[in-house]
């Protein structure tokens, strides 16, 4: 396997060292951070582990600093961290440039829903997925409607549902598959490098959900997709946090996608 912080030093040392961290906040369900006008967001996993105390970001702690937390055995520490990385990558100008709007326009102002959600990788994959072997990691909302109609799909899950396969499964399951959509909450409970691997160069990986890092590096990892998210109101996005408010939260930004090919 080599290196197995290789994935996550490669993220934390192409964070510019300049940024300073501005803000964060740990929700129950979602946390964030900021430097400046930018905003990251990610899952927040609640298991305690061995870590430090959180910073005080008006220390002036660097974003790559608090990114490097991504590293940590403390879940929610970890969370952070991956929030931080995704200040840094998920902004509109660094996604831009990957073409990861497609054609969409982006405007400060509210749009509806369904325009700030069209790059969902479940809607946009639907066609290729056709009567292929599908596995998702992660039971994500409403997957069954959305895929599991028109594909062999199977859903592994750390805290599995009527249907799922537990996690553990991967070992087993992943290189049988034609696609593979990994949460990018994987990137906070440190087994993304492992899923990656075991889809090798014969099943599609895509990284989906607003925890997604939306760096080009993770394409040399293994990815094929990344399908993550940008925030473009931060104030709407400090607030659905807060609340724990799942609907809102994607109101405040957009939903972007980017392959390797």
């Amino acid at each position: 396997m080599g290196n197995a912080w290789g994935l996550y030093d490669t993220l934390i040392e192409g964070v510019d060292p300049a940024w300073k961290v501005s803000h964060f906040s740990l929700g129950a369900s979602w946390c964030e951070v900021c430097s400046g006008p930018h905003t990251g967001v990610a899952m927040t996993i609640r298991e305690r582990g061995p870590g430090r105390q959180f910073p005080d970001p008006d220390d002036g702690m660097s974003l790559r600093d608090m990114a490097s937390m991504a590293k940590s055995w403390n879940f929610r520490e970890a969370s952070l961290g991956v929030a931080a990385l995704n200040c840094y990558y998920n902004t509109v100008d660094k996604v831009s440039e990957l073409g990861g709007f497609g054609d969409l326009k982006i405007r400060s102002g509210k749009t509806d829903y369904a325009t700030r959600t069209q790059l969902n990788a479940f809607i946009a994959f639907q066609d290729e997925i056709v009567g292929k072997k599908v596995a998702v990691i992660g039971h994500f909302p409403h997957i069954e409607r959305q895929i599991g109609a028109v594909s062999d799909l199977i859903i592994l899950e750390r805290n599995p549902q009527e249907g799922d396969y537990p996690d553990s499964s991967c070992e087993y399951l992943i290189p049988e598959q034609d696609y593979v959509f990994i949460t990018g909450s994987t990137l906070i409970n440190k087994t993304l490098p492992r899923l990656l691997e075991l889809a090798g160069k014969n099943v599609k990986v895509c990284i989906v959900g607003p925890s997604t890092c939306m760096s080009p590096e993770l394409f040399r990892y293994g990815a094929d997709n990344l399908s993550g998210f940008c925030v473009t109101d931060q104030q709407c996005a400090d607030l659905a946090i807060r609340r724990a408010d799942m609907f809102s939260l994607f109101q405040s930004g957009y939903m972007a996608s980017v392959g390797s090919r």
